[in-house]
């Protein structure tokens, strides 16, 4: 994740709006945020951590917290930040819960916390991805940077107070920090399947056991032989059971069907009365068919009757329905015949009304050309009135522009005066303005000189301590030194007696050559004899002191120098303000306070008199401006009383064309519209009338064509009726019918004609079915009686009985015996699937205590993963570290197990090259912890990035911790992270280190201030 934009808005001491592009500082900076305690530096990291995480970086302060006190009601504390990752530019905003003054009304409202995520692309706003929930955006960037809030604290910001808590982890906290970095959750989820399958197994065993009990408790046996012993016992009964369960069922059948066969006979002998009866109300029934049969067949001749009666029935109404025309169609003609006449007799009047047309149109034309006359005296009309409205105007803005020229000139003369009053009051103030200024500079000298002499006090101090130290630290030395010379005598003394105790008579002494030894050396009784290494640490220790004593002597001279100079520049200042180098400040500064406020009223003249300057010049502009549109002013108005006279004159004109009653357009236009009504009402008279002649004259002729078509109709309908009429005696009177009502009387139509054949066709059929079914049922039984049916049941009972009884223990027999098989077939089966189970857990059980570190060193899979990636980490960081300690610590890694449960494997130590001992890293000073935590984050970023698939570290935040360090191993950090910047890093570092801002270019300033914090990007 690389930061490229982050903009702040009424956000920790930053009142207003305030934007930092990182882009300004280059690809890959390595930069520094620098400022005064207070003004805001942390800031900046807490709302990086704000907009991803909506939480701040040292977790101190909640976001409803970070609002600026100075920020105006109506601006909202948000930040929106732009991203990178990889190719992927992202963008996200978040607001905190606050209080906003209301839209509408006074007081305010709570405006709820709110973020929304973007991905930057060709679009213009980007594609949005989350609209405004804080926990979905907080999710989301979780996600795309693969760190939580508390993983981003410890391996991309370093925040102030906090740089030790990713050294100070323990095995549990660093595996979940490793493990969401290094993406080893696959180990994990390894070790919980194990550990889940173990599990199911373990519970399968406890199942398939509680199973093997409960089906022993289902048979009611305490043990699997009580149930074979059983089995044995039941083969034999079972076997005799079933024999007389066969027998008395053979029984039971026979007895069965006797009963069956007597209930058959018994059917027939009902059947057969049954058959008679129904035969007997057959028969009695056919005189009733017979009567059917009849009425069948009258239907039919009547129905050969049928189409001659109703082609009779059919001219009949046609007959009577053009007569009944012929009366309505004369009415109508006659109708017709008035109606003519009284349109012709219309028509007569309406022509003669007609004549008056040309009398209107001479009227209306004349009228027109008054209307044209009319219009060009409501124009004239207008145009005065326009004119008249122009002048008036023309005279009210000129007399507007002459008052206001007035009224310039008279405040430029008030001005004036005031001008020349002033200038009399500052000259006579100039003396005191003079002196004031050279009193201020002799109080600035003052103030300088006091300052000094503070300073000379404060280094006299300094001074005194250094030389104390210097003293303290030269009697150590010569303490020490005396004490290296006496080992380093012992030392020899010890190597003289040990070379001593080697030499032999006769035989040269590597040291002399000497074959004789007169006085060899010898060791001291009782004395330890001194070893290289206890020298080579006293030399050490000596060395360290020297240096020690060197570095007191170095500030004592630069403490002496710094007193010559204070000194030096005292009394150079002391010489030149002379007698004030004594006199008391306070009575300087009321001298001062008193000349400036006496001058104070001098400023609020100048002040007056610049602005009175200003407003004569603004008027005397104002007046020039005035001079060219005045004279326009009086030329128009001329212009506009001479076009008004024009205007009234053609009025007069005008008026002298038109007759006094046609002046007013009202009235003119009422006569036009009347004229134009009667013309119209007589036009449309005569038109009406017209027609009115020519559709009574349609109507009439219609009528009577019509009556003479229905005349003819009529001839040819009577002829046609008295023919049909004929043929229905002819066919009447061959018909077995004597009279009409016979006929209609025996009309049946299709329906009831089936109905009735149907059931007699039914009634024939059932009859014959009938005979022929008795026949067979007396041929049947003849020599046959019926049977009794009570003893039959009576034997069918008792061998029921019988079989009930065997059936009954023959179930409960194989019951019990299905029971004990299917108990013992399970039995083996669950006897099987245990021994499955077993060799099952045999082998995952064993893996998953492995994987979960249950054994050993109690070192899970992906601990142990972790441990050797830790490693990888401990060797790029322990590169740094020895460098930037110069040569003495390195980070390695606890393989020692834990005390009792502890997670253990991924403890950090500390090797000394010094002592060549290894320690915990909680045994570092605070500038060895920040340079291990350090090395650590640096380390860590590169070991991620190396393996593919891992998070992409490429931003650092360092807050503080460089103020622990001394010169030379500050420039040993700074150059360690040059190194990290320039392998494509992005290093941000907070501080107020001197040094720091002297070395680093590139640098965001924070500046305070009384109504809030700014930022200032400085790239060179």
């Amino acid at each position: 994740m690389k930061p490229l934009k982050l903009t702040l808005q009424a956000f920790g001491p930053f009142a207003t709006t305030e934007q930092i592009d990182f882009s300004l500082l280059g690809a890959n900076p390595l930069f520094l945020i620098n400022g005064p305690t207070g003004a805001g530096k942390s800031s900046l990291l807490d709302a990086i951590c704000f907009a991803l995480y909506g939480q701040t970086t040292g977790a101190e302060r909640e976001p409803a917290q970070m609002r600026c006190d100075y920020a105006a009601a109506e601006l909202l504390t948000e930040v929106t930040l732009d991203f990178s990752l990889g190719p992927k530019c992202y963008r996200i905003r978040r607001a905190t819960t606050q209080e906003r003054p209301k839209a509408r009304g006074e007081g305010t409202t709570t405006q709820q916390a709110e973020a929304q995520l973007w991905r930057l692309d060709d679009s213009p706003n980007g594609s949005l991805m989350v609209a405004k929930k804080v926990n979905e955006a907080t999710e989301q960037i979780e996600h795309l940077i693969g760190l939580n809030v508390e993983q981003f604290r410890q391996v991309m910001v370093l925040p102030q107070g906090k740089f030790r808590e990713l050294l100070m982890a323990d095995s549990k906290e660093r595996e979940k920090i490793f493990g969401q970095l290094f993406q080893t959750q696959v180990y994990r989820r390894i070790e919980e399947r194990l550990k889940a399958q173990a599990a199911g197994i373990r519970q399968s065993v406890e199942q398939h056991q509680n199973q093997i009990k409960g089906l022993l408790e289902g048979v009611e046996v305490n043990a699997e032989t009580e149930v074979d012993a059983e089995l044995d016992i039941l083969a034999p009964q079972l076997a005799a059971a079933v024999a007389l369960k066969l027998s008395a069922l053979e029984a039971q059948a026979q007895a069965s069907r006797a009963q069956d066969q007597a209930r058959a006979l018994l059917a027939r002998f009902d059947s057969q009365a049954l058959k008679q009866q129904e035969l007997t109300a057959k028969q009695e029934a056919g005189p009733a068919i017979e009567a059917q049969q009849t009425r069948l067949e009258l239907a039919a001749a009547a129905q050969k009757l049928k189409p001659r009666h109703e082609q009779l029935q059919y001219q009949t109404q046609q007959q009577a329905r053009i007569n009944q025309q012929l009366g309505t169609c004369s009415a109508i003609l006659e109708q017709a015949r008035q109606g003519l006449t009284q349109a012709q007799a219309q028509l007569s009047e309406a022509t003669q009304a007609h004549a008056q047309v040309d009398t209107l149109k001479r009227q209306q034309l004349e009228l027109e050309q008054y209307q044209g006359r009319i219009q060009a005296l409501t124009d004239a009309q207008a145009e005065a009135a326009r004119r008249q409205q122009a002048s008036n105007a023309s005279r009210a803005q000129l007399q507007s522009q002459q008052l206001a020229q007035q009224q310039l000139l008279d405040e430029q003369l008030r001005s004036e005066n005031q001008v020349a009053e002033l200038n009399r009051e500052l000259e006579s103030l100039a003396p005191t303005q003079i002196a004031l200024n050279t009193l201020q500079q002799q109080l600035l000298q003052r103030q300088e000189l006091e300052a000094l002499r503070r300073h000379y006090k404060a280094l006299a101090l300094k001074q005194q301590a250094a030389q104390q130290q210097y003293e303290t630290k030269r009697a150590e030395s010569e303490s020490v030194q005396t004490a290296t010379r006496q080992l380093e005598l012992r030392w020899h003394t010890g190597q003289a007696a040990l070379l001593a105790a080697e030499l032999k008579q006769d035989q040269p002494c590597p040291v002399c050559g000497s074959i004789d030894h007169p006085a060899a050396a010898a060791t001291t009784p009782g004395t330890e004899p001194v070893t290289s290494e206890q020298l080579d640490s006293q030399r050490a220790a000596q060395t360290c002191i020297l240096e020690q004593l060197q570095a007191s002597q170095q500030a004592l001279d630069y403490g002496a120098r710094d007193l010559a100079d204070n000194l030096g520049a005292g009394q150079k200042l002391a010489e030149v303000i002379g007698a004030l180098a004594t006199q008391p400040l306070a009575a300087i500064q009321s001298d001062v306070d008193q000349r400036q406020q006496a001058l104070a009223t001098l400023a609020t003249q100048q002040q007056r008199k610049q602005t009175l300057s200003q407003r004569i010049d603004a008027i005397k502009q104002q007046l020039t401006a005035l001079r060219e549109p005045l004279t326009r002013l009086e030329t128009q108005a001329d212009l506009d009383k001479t076009s008004d006279l024009e205007a009234r004159a053609r009025i007069t004109e005008l008026q002298q064309q038109l007759p006094e009653a046609y002046r007013d357009r009202a009235t003119l236009l009422q006569a036009l519209k009347a004229i134009g009504t009667q013309l119209q009402a007589l036009n449309q008279a005569l038109e009406r009338a017209q027609t009115a002649v020519t559709q009574s004259r349609s109507e009439v002729d219609k009528s009577d064509a019509q009556l003479q078509a229905l005349n003819q109709q009529q001839q040819q309908l009577a002829t046609q009726c008295e023919t049909a009429e004929s043929n229905w005696q002819l066919a009447l009177r061959d018909s077995p019918f004597d009279r009409i009502e016979s006929f209609q009387q025996a009309l049946l139509d299709d329906s009831q004609q089936q109905q009735i054949a149907s059931e007699i066709e039914a009634y024939r059929s059932a009859l014959n079915s009938l005979m022929g079914a008795l026949a067979l049922l007396q041929q049947e039984l003849a020599g046959k009686t019926r049977p009794d049916l009570r003893i039959m049941e009576a034997a069918l009972d008792e061998k029921t009985s019988v079989f009930n009884g065997a059936d009954e223990h023959w179930r409960q027999l194989d019951k019990r015996h299905s029971q004990l098989l299917g108990v013992q077939q399970k039995l083996r089966r669950a006897h099987q699937t245990h021994a499955d189970l077993e060799a099952q857990y045999a082998i995952f059980g064993t893996l998953s205590e492995v994987a979960n570190g249950q054994t050993g060193d109690k070192i899970s899979l992906q601990r142990f993963v972790l441990s050797v990636l830790l490693d990888d980490v401990l060797i790029q960081a322990s590169q740094r570290l020895s460098l930037m300690s110069k040569g003495r610590y390195q980070l390695v890694r606890k393989e020692a197990r834990a005390k009792g449960n502890k997670a253990s494997g991924l403890e950090l130590e500390v090797e000394d090259g010094y002592s060549g001992n290894t320690r915990s890293v909680a045994t570092l000073s605070g500038g060895e912890s920040f340079m291990a935590a350090l090395a650590l984050a640096l380390g860590l970023s590169d070991v991620v990035q190396a393996y593919a698939g891992g998070i992409k570290l490429d931003t650092l935040f360092i807050d503080e911790g460089f103020g622990s360090l001394d010169p030379e191993s500050l420039d040993l950090a700074i150059r360690t992270l040059i190194d990290l910047q320039a392998s494509g890093r992005t290093i941000g570092i907070i501080s107020h280190v001197a040094e720091l801002k002297e070395q680093m270019a590139l640098r965001l300033d924070v500046i305070s201030g009384r109504q809030g914090s700014r930022v200032q990007t400085v790239c060179g």
